[in-house]
């Protein structure tokens, strides 16, 4: 069993142990090797020195089996779990004291309770957590008495209502069952567990019914010696203090976060307590005097609370004794007002203080007289306006500092950050009018990891401080007037940096080859700036680019040599880039946005073979042909915006592939053909936009299904047939707010901004005016079936929508009356029923629409009189014409009854024959001048050119350079004059 070697002691596997591990692993997924040591060759055949096993010194048999090999509780662990299944094999290890599955993959583990029972009786620690068990309950684990630790959390265990079992294990000492339903458990067990110390019931689902039940067992905390309880996320109310004040004497952690607690903080939490958190509980009030009698409390959390009071009152009844051992005090995210005051004691101990996002006013003193000790202080999102030169001095460990989002005025300078020597993190954005300036030759006493400085005044010089630290890996200078070239230092300076973004500059010049500098480089964020030139060849390592809003040209071909292989995310989007898409093959890419350049020619076959896209925006540019079939391969896809271009024919049918479809852009192509059914399988379509294409048929009902649509826009087209009253399925019209779309683009640095959102635009008319809206602002609910062929009523069910915006219906052929309850649109800021067939009063709840800032309802035959309203009197009276009964202000046609009613005046109001005859002697002068302005300006520029010859030449090749501008523009003004004179 083991014999000595050089007077040491060399243990070696027992075969049938052995074997029983190799079975373990034939159930196991193991994609990238963790379990490579493991096999049955002659040179892996000693178990024991085997990934995660070890064997006892004297008998060789297996101690301890660890199958954690990653680690859950960092966000950016990047190796994949263990997967597949645990075999039954497993209680043939009869000697076995530690098993440990945490952070795996076993959700298809349909049941471990036929084999946890008949563990080893010697097992002392088991760890299941966070690995994706699901089941019934294993309540047999009761079976293994001599357990200390057991921890379940993070499981999707069902009906864990029976715990009786547990009570057997009177060594337990660490019990975790958080992230299971225990909502019917009977919490009597714990009068059966002598020896807990550390309980977690995190996420349990438990309700004060529960704990009042368990109030009832005897001698319930008679020998209890809990020092650790975790109830976070539960649905406890204030009750629960009474069943803590019972059980607490020796609680030393107690966390009761994210429950609705309510009301007042309690007064009766235990003197022994060191760690004490109330975070996201609905508190309200102050903080009680009685605080000060906690005077082990070393952390007290109560973010994400409706805590109000003055900030020297309430650090006023923290003091006493607490004030030399709290390290950690945070009360982000509640409604406390004041400023520092003198008053405030000095609290020795306090590494780290944050009162981010309060109203929090005045000048900040010097902190280093409070907080000797302080490591971290975060005082962002409050209305601090003055920052003395000495606000910081002496805060010689100070490592984090966040004063971001305030009203800070004046200068920032050299001065006060000074004494900061272990600066590592630097958060100043969203100070509006507080100026940087610091001198170009100064050398900080610090070595930042993290400097964000949006929105701050820095330029117009690029700050050359910078240049000194190294060590930096996020930076953000947006938005900071900044209006210099990028230095050459810039790029050879931050051998460590992940992200930088500069955006919202007035930055010019052009880009150097990137592709062998920055060589961490995940993230580059240059829009909206000056910068020009062809684009640059790229970092190994990119993963996101915005090139955005500048001024880049060339051909777009070189895309396809200078993206690297693991690119995620590229915003190319408003430039000057030119020419075919090229065929990118890069399975890797989520976003794709070439939008408002001039690109020409077809979509690549290939390109829509890229199955990763998440986004792909090619609007406003030049491109024909048809929408490639192959667009069916982008099973991911969410955004799709091809918009105004010049793409034909008919909407592929692979496109009902792309199930994940949030948003669709397909307007002023000139695609045709009837809309297909299958539209309908968009369950999570919000955005739906085929204006101005060449779509004709009826509107087809499988439409209706779309019931998160948000904005619907299949105007300018040749739509008939009647509105589906079924669009009464649209349930988010009827209600505010809702999920934007998914984020894209993640970037795994400590402290930094984690998410990128692109800000895909949306273009509605309003006034015949076209917008863009981003989506990821609030969202609009928005019906535009303008300019086509529907005949019909309009739907009654439309009333219902509360949360509409904008509803267009003009130039159709719709009959009967508004529907009564029109006012019910509270949130009704554009209505156009124009040029229809429509007739009757015009209801007066429309008169209810407060908000109302566009309204047409001319050339119809409405009749009777308008509603009176301040809202509806103030529109223009070319809003109702031709509505020959119509009567009433803003016309001038008085009603039966009014006062000077004239019976004998012609049925056409005199507003309506006014404006018509403005608009005849309009058209006639325009003619007139048209023609004698063309005449004048030939001849005056033909005799020019004839009798110059220099003149002549430059004229013609400017007119060749212009012809395409010229063009466009003759052509769509003159489309608007036709459309103008024919109504």
């Amino acid at each position: 069993m083991s014999h000595s070697v050089f007077g040491e002691v060399e243990i070696n596997c027992i075969e049938s142990e052995r074997e029983t591990l190799l079975k373990i692993k034939g159930d196991l997924i193991d994609e990238v090797g963790h379990l490579s040591s493991w096999g049955s060759e002659d040179s892996k055949r000693e178990c024991c020195k085997w990934r995660g096993i070890e064997c006892n010194n004297q008998t060789g048999h297996i101690d301890v089996l660890n199958l954690n090999v990653r680690n859950c509780s960092n966000d950016n662990e990047k190796k994949p779990p263990l997967g597949g299944k645990i075999s039954r094999s497993l209680i043939e290890l009869k000697y076995l004291k530690v098993l440990n599955l945490n952070c795996n993959d076993f959700r298809y583990q349909l049941d471990i309770s036929e084999f946890v029972g008949f563990l080893s009786a010697n097992l002392s620690y088991l760890d299941l957590s966070s690995s994706l068990f699901g089941g019934p309950f294993p309540y047999q684990v009761g079976n293994l008495s001599a357990l200390q630790f057991l921890n379940i959390d993070g499981n999707y265990f069902q009906n864990g209502k029976n715990l009786e079992s547990f009570s057997r294990l009177s060594s337990l000492e660490i019990l975790g069952l958080g992230g299971n339903n225990l909502s019917e458990a009977n919490l009597c067990v714990l009068k059966e567990l002598p020896s807990l110390k550390i309980l977690s019931l995190r996420s349990c689902g438990i309700q004060d019914v529960s704990l009042l039940s368990s109030l009832s067992c005897a001698n319930i905390t008679s020998s209890s010696l809990l020092e650790m309880l975790d109830l976070v996320g539960n649905e406890f109310s204030s009750l629960v203090y009474k069943w803590l004040f019972d059980i607490g004497k020796n609680l030393v952690h107690l966390d009761l976060s994210n429950n609705p607690l309510q009301g007042s903080i309690s007064d009766a939490f235990g003197v022994s307590l060191q760690y004490l958190g109330l975070s996201n509980s609905e508190l309200s009030g102050g903080i009680p005097k009685s605080m000060q009698n906690l005077c082990a409390l070393r952390v007290l959390v109560m973010d994400y609370n409706n805590i109000t009071g003055k900030l020297d009152e309430l650090i006023g009844n923290l003091s006493g004794c607490m004030q030399n051992s709290l390290e950690l005090l945070s009360l982000s995210f509640n409604k406390l007002s004041g400023t520092f005051s003198d008053n405030i004691s000095e609290f020795s101990s306090l590494n780290i203080l944050d009162l981010s996002e309060n109203f929090l006013v005045g000048s900040l003193p010097n902190m280093v007289s409070l907080f000797p000790s302080l490591t971290k202080l975060h005082l962002d999102g409050n209305q601090f306006t003055g920052i003395p030169a000495n606000s910081f001095s002496g805060l010689f460990h100070l490592d984090t500092l966040t004063i971001a989002d305030n009203s800070f005025k004046g200068i920032l300078t050299e001065t006060h950050l000074s004494d900061l020597f272990q600066l590592k993190k630097l958060y100043l954005f969203s100070n509006s009018q507080l100026s940087l300036r610091i001198s170009s030759d100064w050398v900080p006493s610090f070595q930042l990891n993290l400097l964000h400085l949006q929105s701050l005044k820095l330029g117009p010089k690029f700050p050359n401080w910078i240049k000194l630290q190294r060590n930096l890996m996020f930076l953000d200078m947006s938005n900071a007037e900044i209006s210099d070239n990028i230095p050459t230092w810039f790029w050879n300076t931050f051998p460590r940096l992940k992200f930088f973004n500069l955006s919202h500059n007035r930055i010019r010049g052009e880009l150097p080859d990137l592709s062998t500098t920055l060589s961490k480089i995940i993230g580059i964020e240059l829009s909206y700036n000056n910068l020009e030139g062809p684009l640059p060849l790229l970092p190994f390592n990119l993963l996101i680019l915005n090139l955005s809003k500048n001024r880049f040209s060339g051909p777009i071909s070189v895309l396809a040599k200078i993206l690297p292989s693991s690119m995620s995310s590229i915003d190319l989007s408003d430039n000057m880039l030119s020419g075919k898409i090229p065929q990118i093959q890069n399975q890797s890419i989520s976003s794709l946005n070439l939008a408002n350049n001039n690109l020409s020619g077809k979509i690549p076959n290939r390109l829509m073979q890229n199955w990763g896209f998440g986004i792909l925006i090619l609007a406003n540019n030049s491109l024909s042909g048809e929408i490639p079939s192959s667009v069916g391969n982008l099973s991911n896809l969410q955004i799709l915006d091809l918009g105004n271009n010049n793409l034909s024919g008919e909407l592929p049918s692979s496109l009902q592939k792309c199930k994940a479809l949030q948003l669709l852009d397909l307007c002023d192509n000139k695609l045709f053909g009837e809309i297909p059914s299958w539209i309908g399988d968009f369950l999570h379509l919000r955005f739906l936009i085929l204006r101005s294409n060449e779509f004709y048929g009826r509107i087809p009902l499988q439409i209706c299904q779309l019931k998160v649509i948000l904005i619907l826009d299949i105007s300018i087209n040749n739509i008939s047939g009647i509105i589906p009253e079924c669009f009464s399925n649209f349930s988010m019209m009827a209600t505010k707010g809702g999920k934007l779309l998914s984020p894209f683009g993640f970037i795994p640095i400590d402290g930094a901004p984690g998410r990128v959102f692109h800000n895909v635009e949306v273009t509605v008319f309003n006034e015949g005016r076209q917008y863009g809206y981003g989506i990821t602002r609030d969202l609009l609910r928005i019906i535009d079936l303008s300019s086509n062929k529907l005949s019909g009523n309009i739907p009654s069910q439309f009333t219902n929508f509360s949360a509409l915006v904008t509803l267009n219906l003009s130039r159709n052929f719709l009959n009967g009356t508004i529907p009564p309850k029109i006012g019910m649109l509270k949130e009704l800021l554009l209505l156009d029923l124009s040029r229809n067939d429509l007739s009757g009063d015009i209801p007066s709840s429309m008169a209810e629409l407060t908000f109302l800032n566009h309204l047409d309802l001319s050339y119809n035959n409405f009749s009777g009189k308008i509603p009176s309203s301040t809202q509806l009197q103030s529109f223009n009276a070319s809003q109702f014409i031709r509505n020959p009964l119509l009567c009433g202000p803003p016309l001038l046609q008085k009603c039966p009854g009014d006062k000077n009613f004239n019976p004998s005046q012609p049925t056409q109001n005199a507003s309506a024959s006014t404006i018509q005859e403005d608009e005849d002697e309009f058209e006639k002068w325009f003619y007139a001048g048209m023609g004698m302005g063309f005449a004048v300006g030939f001849w005056v520029i033909c005799g020019s050119l004839i009798l110059k010859r220099s003149w002549r030449h430059s004229y013609f090749l400017l007119m060749i350079n212009i012809k395409d501008w010229v063009y466009v523009m003759i052509a769509v003004h003159w489309a608007r004059l036709q459309r103008r004179f024919r109504s």
